[in-house]
C-alpha cells in the first residue's frame, strides 16, 4: 500500500515538474525596452567641458551642493539660545555653557579647516562659472 502510494506520488511530482519546465520555457520572454532618455546637458557652445563638469551638469539646477553659508557658527549659536530659552530656568546656565563649549570647539575646528567651499564640487562650479563668463554663455 506505502509502495503504491509513493510511486504515484513520484509520478505526479514528475508530471508537475515537466509541466512546469514546459510552461517556464514557453512564457518566458525578455523584456523589451520602452524608454527612450535624452541627455540632460545639450552643449550647443564651443566650451569644452571636462567629465566632472558634465557630471555635475547631469545632476541639474535642483541639486544640493553640500555647501555650508559663512555664518553657519552664528546661526547654529542663535537657534541653540533660542531652544535653551524654553528650558526651565534653573537649567538654563548649565546649557549654555555645555552649548559654549562646543560652538568654541566648532570654532576652533572651523578655523583650521577652513571649511567653507573646499568641498570638490565648489571648485568644479567655479570653473563653470569661469568658462560660462569667458564665452559669455549661459545654463538653459
Amino acid at each position: 500500500m506505502l509502495h503504491m502510494i509513493e510511486d504515484r506520488l513520484k509520478i505526479e511530482i514528475r508530471e508537475r515538474y515537466k509541466k512546469l519546465n514546459h510552461l517556464s520555457q514557453q512564457q518566458t520572454r525578455t523584456p523589451q525596452p520602452h524608454h527612450k532618455f535624452y541627455p540632460r546637458v545639450i552643449n550647443t557652445t564651443d566650451i569644452n567641458f571636462s567629465e566632472r563638469e558634465l557630471t555635475l551638469l547631469e545632476k541639474g539646477p535642483k541639486y544640493n551642493l553640500h555647501s555650508k553659508p559663512k555664518d553657519w557658527i552664528q546661526n547654529l549659536a542663535l537657534e541653540a539660545e533660542t531652544a535653551i530659552m524654553q528650558l526651565p530656568p534653573t537649567d538654563r546656565e548649565v546649557y549654555r555653557k555645555l552649548t559654549a563649549e562646543h560652538i568654541s570647539t566648532l570654532i576652533k575646528e572651523n578655523n583650521t579647516q577652513n571649511t567653507h567651499n573646499t568641498h570638490p564640487e565648489m571648485k568644479i562650479v567655479e570653473s563653470i562659472k569661469t568658462k560660462l563668463t569667458e564665452n559669455e554663455a549661459m545654463v538653459t
